[in-house]
């Protein structure tokens, strides 16, 4: 008797589970901006319980979701449920998510930017290109950010006024990065599951409302799926060219985040491990690999030789100052490595925890495939997967953490402190930027352990 009402529990939950997952993340975007507070006044905004907030739901709602694989026999299992439901609730998610998108992004204005600091410097370094031919601020070349997005942006103001310009552009490239996700998951695995990482990718509250401050998140967004979907790709038989063009959509993701430093060897050496490990000695023969990896490099090299003429003193030291990404990245690790290695250390494992916690609310409902995926992780794809889940993850946690002690370092205390208040907000307004993208992949992931 207690099997049949386990059985008919888990059934309705079945029923109703699009609905309730559609709900939180709706309420979950929504709880966020409101909490926002007065988003004209500097002061409230800063001081807001929109981050903790926020934080909290994800965390009571990812415990509760695990809880309730705990506690039934047969775990809460998304595709399971009724496909016109599932395909309906998933459907009114995205397009709330881009509405509300949308009201944010008109509604911003040039002070709004400002706040935010990177919404700015990528308009004034479009507004710089058109004019210089070059990255300009303030009479100083820039050292802090990629060229990619600010190329972009530049497209939209040589026909439009800069605001327009930048407002137009934010809509496209949000449009495009869901498009993406959409088009990329369907190919693979059909429209209700893409439906799914469309609706969960679409509303992830930081991702909405940093991209209508004019972040460059969108167009990571677009580059990072469209980099993990070509490589899975060339695994095909015949598709191994594949990889050429993951090389390129790569070099364009790096040359859009520049605040990944030097990390992106990590991320190129744990690649090529990955590879050596199914291919053996053949990967050095291999002509595909070669030229992604050319490609990767010529459009890197440039921009690193670009920094090295501008910012090189001749120095042996000086060299590999000048020749990463970001100035400010540089700063940041030095500060880490060498000042706070004992807080970055505590930090690094601190964000590591959090952000587990609050990524569980997007996986609980993928339980019992990430299992069977698991079991079959031997498999080239899984563990392509498995990687391109894991590396934004890890890298973001170091890369926040290290951010974290630098700024505390010399930021006023009622920015940022070790008070754990201040740690939530930075977790969801910075880590939660770099991590959000393995959202796609780990649906991918549970979609694999569905076959």
């Amino acid at each position: 008797m207690q099997g049949l009402n386990d059985n008919g529990l888990t059934k309705r939950l079945h029923t109703f589970l699009p609905v309730l997952i559609a709900i939180y993340l709706i309420v979950g975007l929504g709880v966020f901006i409101i909490f926002q507070g007065d988003m004209n006044d500097w002061s409230s905004f800063m001081r807001s319980d929109a981050a903790l907030t926020l934080f909290a739901l994800y965390c009571i709602l990812g415990v509760l979701g695990f809880g309730l694989t705990f506690f039934l026999r047969k775990n809460p299992d998304i595709l399971r449920a009724p496909k016109k439901t599932t395909k309906t609730c998933f459907l009114l998610v995205t397009i709330i998510g881009i509405a509300l998108f949308t009201v944010l992004n008109f509604s911003a204005t040039e002070e709004h930017y400002a706040w935010m600091n990177d919404g700015l410097i990528y308009q004034q370094m479009a507004q710089s290109f058109l004019v210089n031919r070059e990255f300009i601020i303030d009479g100083n070349y820039i050292h802090h950010f990629a060229p990619v997005y600010p190329l972009y942006l530049s497209i939209f103001y040589a026909v439009l006024p800069v605001h327009l310009g930048t407002q137009v552009a934010l809509e496209i490239i949000f449009l495009l990065a869901v498009s993406a996700v959409f088009l990329v998951t369907k190919k693979m695995y059909g429209l209700t599951p893409a439906l799914i990482t469309t609706g969960l990718i679409a509303t992830v509250p930081i991702y909405v409302f940093s991209a209508s401050r004019n972040y460059s998140e969108p167009l990571v967004l677009a580059l990072y799926t469209l980099t993990v979907f070509f490589i899975l790709e060339s695994l095909k038989p015949g598709k191994e060219n594949r990889i050429i063009i993951a090389g390129l959509t790569a070099a364009l993701g790096f040359l859009t985040k520049s605040s990944i430093g030097y990390f992106f060897i990590l991320t190129g050496a744990v690649g090529f491990l990955w590879r050596f490990h199914y291919m053996k000695w053949s990967v050095f023969r291999n002509k595909h690999y070669f030229l992604a990896i050319a490609i990767f490099l010529t459009f890197s090299g440039l921009w690193t030789a670009r920094n090295l003429n501008l910012f090189w003193d001749g120095t042996f030291l000086n060299f590999f100052e000048a020749a990463q990404p970001s100035e400010y990245m540089q700063k940041a690790m030095a500060h880490a490595f060498t000042v706070d290695i004992a807080d970055f250390f505590v930090e690094s494992l601190l964000f590591i925890g959090m952000i587990g916690i609050f990524m569980s609310s997007y996986l609980w409902f993928f339980t019992d495939y990430i299992k069977k995926a698991f079991k079959r992780m031997g498999e080239e794809r899984l563990s392509c997967l498995l990687l391109s889940i894991a590396l934004p993850i890890f890298l973001g946690c170091i890369i926040s953490a290290m951010y974290f002690v630098f700024e505390n370092y010399w930021m006023p205390d009622y920015w940022i402190s070790y008070h754990p208040i201040s740690q939530v907000r930075y977790l969801v307004y910075n880590l939660v930027r770099y991590c959000f993208i393995a959202i796609v992949p780990l649906s991918w992931l549970a979609y694999e352990g569905k076959s």
